[in-house]
């Protein structure tokens, strides 16, 4: 009977080893296929490329005293920034029909979960899919952003939407007497807990693991986290992740050729400004002996000797690089275009209406709002770890209770027609839609708070002066009769 790696590992946790590998062993094969995979590739490639170092830093030069010019220009970092920023660089409100559930999360969601999200957001494009991972600090939930490059996913299914486990690989720099060396320290999560493992660095190609007794003498398994001291373990396996996409590719696999083209273009274009003469000297029946004393003689004695019949030409090369600024111009439209980006170079932009802007903004909006959609996902699979947070942290229970968030998209409007529709909309959709969509508004739950403020105020010296006028009118009402008797 074959088995697949996630069933190989519950038969070996459920039934001891016997026949089938160890958990080190299976751990061991599953880091070796990793990192010779395509995908672990793609990553560091695409990390490469998102850092400004791409294919052009081969570039060779085989000649003499010739330039050889490596330009890069970080395109992949300003497609990565821009769809990160347009999408997540405005607070997203968050919605719940139970209003302590949404009060909660709001306190939930500070200023530091904001940046986890963006930088969520912004790997899963960068690398194609990226992981968050709960753990506890002062008997507070936090998230820890793991870099793609470490995590070792173990699907429950063809399509990736469950996990079985994780593994976790990553480099730490240790202290072994007054000797400093790095190790790597290897991690295997699931719905029991953690157990932790070692081996060298860089890693080799492994056929078990050393267990890690470094936290703890006696053990190398743990819970997944401790509240006062007391173990718990998740009811899932503790980590989220984004996807850019299905097959989880990142930016760069699509675009990668013309960022290439872009760079090695310009760097060759450069060596030729570089390296090309003024003048190209023809020589017949030179007198001297070699080009090095024809150089030297015409810089210093602005003369040189000829034989016979002999003299000297000068030819004056003409460099047309027109049509290498065309095809760069066309690169670079074509890097935005498949990009899903938008050339805030353009110089037609700046003075483009607001429908002409939603239009060149389209393609960006749309891959975004599929990034979007996956973070939405994202949220989903964090419910399991907030819900039980907020239950051991005495904030109630909401395991039946749903909550949505709203992304607000960086992109360039016209404020004053966006009010005006939403003026236009009154009675009917609700004060909390209007709010949700006013461009003015970053929290709509302290603004619908605000505006509740303001109402009792207003209330409140309405009423105080309703009294004083009542107050006043008898005050004169009486004094009129008093005069009117005398």
């Amino acid at each position: 009977m074959e088995l697949t790696r996630s069933e190989e590992i519950r038969l070996m946790i459920e039934g001891g080893a016997g026949s089938v590998m160890t958990l080190p062993e299976i751990i061991a094969a599953e880091i070796n296929d990793f990192l010779i995979s395509p995908q672990y590739d793609i990553m560091k490639q695409a990390d490469d490329y998102y850092r400004n170092r791409s294919d052009v830093q081969r570039k060779e030069n085989k000649y003499k005293n010739r330039s050889n010019t490596k330009i890069e220009h970080p395109i992949l970092k300003k497609l990565v920034d821009q769809k990160a920023n347009y999408l997540l660089s405005k607070p997203f409100s968050v919605e719940s029909e139970n209003k302590a559930y949404a009060d909660a999360l709001t306190e939930m969601f500070d200023g530091r979960f904001r940046q986890k999200i963006k930088s969520l957001g912004k790997g899963a494009v960068k690398s194609g899919i990226a992981w968050l991972a709960p753990y506890f600090e002062d008997s507070t939930l936090k998230w820890m952003r793991l870099p793609s490059t470490e995590v070792i996913p173990l699907w429950r299914d063809a399509e990736h939407t469950e996990l079985d486990a994780y593994i976790r690989i990553y480099p730490q720099v240790v202290y072994s007497g007054r000797n400093k060396k790095t190790i790597t320290r290897v991690e295997y999560w699931d719905r029991q807990g953690v157990r932790k493992y070692k081996t060298t660095y860089p890693i080799p190609s492994l056929s078990t693991l050393e267990p890690d007794y470094d936290s703890d003498p006696g053990t190398n398994e743990f819970p997944h986290f401790t509240v006062n001291g007391q173990p718990y373990n998740w009811d899932a396996v503790p980590i989220v992740w984004t996807k850019y996409n299905e097959e989880e590719l990142p930016l760069c696999y699509f675009i990668k050729e013309l960022i290439d083209d872009v760079n090695w273009q310009t760097s060759v274009t450069a060596d030729v400004l570089r390296d090309i003469a003024k003048f190209i000297f023809i020589l017949k029946n030179y007198g001297g002996q070699d080009i090095d004393q024809f150089t030297r003689e015409l810089y210093e004695a602005l003369a040189i000797q000829v034989e016979g019949d002999g003299g000297v030409e000068k030819l004056e090369p003409t460099l047309n690089i027109d049509a290498v600024m065309a095809f760069l111009d066309k690169n670079r439209r074509d890097l935005f275009d498949y990009g899903s980006g938008v050339d805030t170079k353009d110089p037609d932009l700046g003075n483009a209406s607001g429908t002409a802007i939603n239009f060149r903004y389209m393609d960006l909006d749309t891959d975004c709002a599929a990034l979007g959609a996956e973070l939405q996902g994202t949220f989903e699979q964090m419910k399991v770890f907030i819900d039980a947070a907020l239950a051991l942290t005495g904030k109630g229970d909401f395991t039946g209770d749903s909550f949505h968030v709203t992304f607000n998209a960086d992109l360039p409007v016209n404020e004053a027609d966006i009010i005006a529709n939403i003026r236009g909309s009154d009675g009917i959709i609700s004060r909390y839609t209007q709010l949700a969509n006013h461009p003015w508004v970053d929290n709509v739950e302290e603004e619908l708070q605000r505006i509740q403020d303001e109402k009792t105020r207003e209330m409140e010296e309405f009423g105080a002066q309703m009294f004083a006028e009542d107050f006043t009118a008898a005050g004169q009402q009486q004094g009129g009769g008093v005069n009117g008797t005398e």
